[in-house]
């Protein structure tokens, strides 16, 4: 237990100091003024139509995820499946070790054969993310050479899709393979604890492999490529719809879609380091490292990414708080209701 509050008490300091400095760098040498005033002039229309994507992005994200619960989702309605992940997004941003992703699984999960299943339909949505990182950074690698900051972070993402899809393809193309590991799970139980346990622990296994082996079937592979696309390149609009708001479309030798594919990829590699609620600091700094690139100076930069911030984390808040509410007073409701 002290070993588990000290790494959680370190991460919390580190994410302080990361942000901390990443903000001192982002503002340094900015007259705020100037940003401010930047900020204020942009384009109204261009930004209502950033906020869109950004409802139609996390609009998709439930629907996806909706079909990948199949009957669990299914019994819960869509409307309870969205505010879960809502609900799990804003979490994600306020706590550490993605608790906003554990969130989801007791939410919808009403046993422990459930949760391994909504644990396993949250596992092949984080692949398919994976996937579709790397495919972007690729496409982005046809464009400019990955600068140093971030091509780490997708070597590494590159690695892990790698292995994934292995483990994943060796698990679920076999049926009878996944029904054996269940099985080796309970021959190899361990003396101090009770067969029964391990039976459940080999169920759970299993629920978990049914829901990732959902990408046998070609149907269900298809749409989840679909949907996955289509969450992407709205996240790639975002990006976009910001450059033109605050008028960065000038032709600098590349292309709007390459600064603000950067950007995203930057991005996706940063928020995952640690860092105070809301990743104040870490998001703006990633702008400006990313925007550099194509000589776009620290203050036009840096109020891009302030606007980029606001639009895709205000949005967010008011729905996960929104969400967060509506899921604490269902139950209550649902007991008023007749049998």
């Amino acid at each position: 237990m002290s070993k588990l509050l000290s790494s959680k008490y370190f991460r919390v300091i580190l994410g302080l100091l990361l942000s901390a400095i990443t903000l001192y760098l982002a503002l340094r040498g900015v007259s705020l003024w100037e940003v401010s005033r930047s900020v204020g002039a942009a384009s109204n229309g261009w930004v209502l139509l950033a906020i869109a994507s950004v409802l139609a992005n996390t609009f998709i994200k439930g629907v996806r995820w909706y079909r990948l619960t199949g009957a669990i989702g299914q019994r819960a309605g869509f409307t309870k499946v969205l505010a879960a992940l809502l609900a799990g997004q804003l979490l994600n941003l306020i706590y550490p070790a993605r608790a906003g992703d554990v969130s989801r699984i007791l939410i919808l999960g009403r046993n422990g054969n459930d949760k391994a299943f909504v644990l396993g339909s949250v596992l092949l949505e984080k692949l398919a993310d994976l996937f579709a990182y790397i495919l972007l950074a690729l496409l982005l690698l046809f464009q400019l050479p990955f600068p140093t900051w971030v091509d780490t972070s997708i070597y590494l993402s590159a690695l892990l899709l790698v292995v994934g899809i292995g483990l994943a393809a060796w698990l679920v193309n076999d049926t009878e393979r996944s029904e054996r590991i269940g099985r080796w799970i309970t021959a190899r139980h361990i003396g101090w604890l009770p067969e029964r346990t391990w039976l459940h622990l080999s169920e759970l296994v299993q629920a978990t492999l049914s829901a990732i082996g959902q990408v046998r079937q070609r149907k269900q592979a298809a749409e989840l490529l679909f949907w996955t696309a289509l969450i992407w390149l709205t996240a790639l609009l975002n990006n976009i719809l910001i450059l033109l708001a605050l008028g960065m479309n000038v032709d600098r030798g590349h292309s709007v879609v390459a600064m603000a594919l950067l950007v995203l990829v930057g991005l996706i590699a940063g928020i995952a380091l640690p860092s105070i609620p809301g990743r104040i600091g870490i998001i703006e700094y990633i702008c400006i490292l990313a925007l550099a690139v194509f000589g776009i100076p620290q203050a036009p930069a840096l109020t891009y990414g302030i606007l980029l911030h606001a639009v895709v984390f205000l949005p967010g808040l008011v729905l996960g708080v929104a969400a967060l509410l509506w899921l604490s007073w269902k139950p209550s409701q649902q007991t008023l209701m007749p049998d």
